[in-house]
């Protein structure tokens, strides 16, 4: 029986009195957040905590990073918290691609069992806890290896602006194609009062200040307090519910049709080939869903970086990153012989993120364009959506899942997953005097705190033995170059040499 999706209930923090939210602790923060996100959603649906209690089976949550609760006990403590007791608890940790976990979680466990009610709920609080410096350098050291990566100054954002670097040189994709579709997505979130960026229109001064490589600040995801919530079941199940009482009789739903995630490695260092494992998530959702790519109407792709959107949607359906970037720059992306509407809301990079639970802004996108989120985004397409996508992305691109949502159950069966593509792991690893090329460069000018102080240069280094480095990079007499200018990469040569203690490029 296909799992079903009731409806998605979101919170943000201008929803609470400003000095009051100010005053709270972070943990009052967030249970303000978790419990309002529950208690909305119940809301939408007819029903309150305790009259759907007797029929939950199992919460499905996803760690709270920034306040440091990881581990399944939290998981068990806020169930308790809200007043649920005799279910099933179930903890996600999968990054940015969380709440895609999440909803596969709950998808597995209505597959298996379907008398089975699944709520999928967690809060994060990033804006309130992540103020200070020290903080930032707790942010890195949590995406970055500390002997692969941080001595060279590597930083979440020069990680991903080394992917971009390459992209860009592999197809064709811009900084002008970068610009153009990042002011189209904060155009949509200009309209929408829920919106972090909610009236703030982009200006080219913003556009033009880049923090690494080709990202500046509105090309990055924002980071906001916010939490999300939503039940999923089965039609029968469904119905038992209102015929109980437990919910309202014209509750509606869509049908959770697929499910997938894939990973590739925990550090930027382990990615072999900069390989990226979103083509592998979408292609085993689209396997189990009785859907195909050419029969998407809607799709939500995970925007931490403007060029993510190009590098995700190019392996979601098989296209080329240069077809792509020039459809994303009207807000589409194509898919068989059309193009699709996305990402209505503005995004993470304008909506809301909550770190792991940034994938909600997604969740409240898709779902209001079925009319099932409590508080819809204000651009809907004019005619409900038939298949509709959930991407999400986690790490440094390490990490994807898909979900596929429809309207109406596929006439088509499952298939068996076509991968082609197979994914490595890459061992860091080089030597004094061993030579290389330089597979990816960026200019890091942002680094607060860092170790290593910008701007400087971050280099990927492909090494004769076949194992891929970051490192600085430096001339024959010695001296640190910290610009990409004049680099052609995967030509320019290097050598391997130790220089305080760690590895580093000198041009030969």
């Amino acid at each position: 029986m296909t799992p079903i999706l009731l409806g998605a209930a979101d919170t943000i923090e201008s929803e609470f009195d400003a000095e009051e939210y100010k005053a709270a602790s972070s943990l009052e923060k967030y249970y303000k957040i978790l419990f309002r996100s529950v208690d909305k959603l119940f809301g939408f649906l007819g029903t309150d905590r305790s009259k759907i209690a007797p029929f939950l089976t199992d919460f499905v949550s996803i760690e709270a990073q920034s306040l440091g609760r990881e581990g399944y006990g939290y998981s068990v403590r806020d169930a308790n918290d809200l007043g649920f007791s005799g279910i099933a608890c179930h903890t996600v940790d999968l990054g940015g691609a969380s709440v895609g976990g999440a909803l596969q979680q709950a998808y597995t466990i209505v597959s298996a069992n379907p008398d089975s009610v699944v709520l999928v709920a967690a809060a994060d609080i990033p804006k309130s806890v992540f103020k200070q410096v020290s903080d930032l350098k707790r942010l890195t050291a949590t995406v970055c290896h500390k002997d692969w990566e941080i001595p060279y100054g590597s930083t979440l954002i020069g990680l991903y602006a080394l992917l971009a670097e390459r992209m860009m040189k592999d197809s064709g994709v811009n900084s002008e194609d970068f610009e153009e579709i990042t002011k189209v997505f904060r155009s949509y979130a200009v309209k929408n009062k829920r919106a972090f960026q909610y009236e703030k229109e982009l200006t080219d001064k913003q556009l033009k200040k880049h923090l690494a490589g080709p990202y500046s600040t509105p090309m990055i995801a924002i980071v906001t307090d916010h939490g999300f919530a939503t039940l999923i079941t089965t039609e029968a199940k469904k119905q038992e519910l209102i015929e109980k009482g437990a919910i309202r009789k014209d509750a509606d739903h869509v049908y959770l049709t697929g499910a997938g995630h894939s990973i590739h490695a925990e550090y930027f260092t382990q990615k072999k080939d900069l390989a990226s494992p979103s083509g592998i998530a979408a292609e085993r959702a689209f396997s189990i869903s009785g859907w195909e790519r050419e029969d998407l109407d809607y799709a939500w792709i995970y925007d931490c970086f403007t060029g993510m959107i190009v590098t995700e949607t190019s392996h979601y359906f098989g296209k080329s990153p240069k077809e792509v970037a020039a459809s994303l720059r009207k807000g589409k992306v194509p898919v068989g012989n059309k193009e699709i509407p996305i990402n209505l809301g503005g995004g993470i990079l304008n909506y809301q993120a909550a770190m792991s639970l940034s994938g909600a802004a997604g969740l409240i996108d898709v779902t209001s364009q079925y009319g099932l989120a409590a508080d819809p985004i204000p651009n809907r397409l004019e005619k409900t959506p038939n298949v509709s996508l959930l991407g999400g992305n986690g790490g440094i691109d390490s990490i994807n899942s898909v979900i596929i949502f429809s309207k109406e159950l596929p006439r088509k069966p499952k298939r068996k997953a076509n991968i082609t593509r197979t994914i490595s792991v890459n061992v860091p690893q080089g030597k004094e005097g061993e030579e290389g090329f330089i597979l990816s460069a960026t200019t890091v000018n942002f680094n607060p705190g860092g170790e290593k102080k910008p701007p400087y240069l971050l280099c990927a280094v492909q090494t004769k033995g076949g194992s891929m480095i970051l490192t600085n990079l430096y001339d024959s007499q010695g001296k640190e170059i910290i610009s990409a200018e004049g680099i052609r990469l995967g030509e320019t040569k290097v050598k391997l040499q130790n220089k305080n203690s760690i590895l580093q490029s000198v041009l030969v």
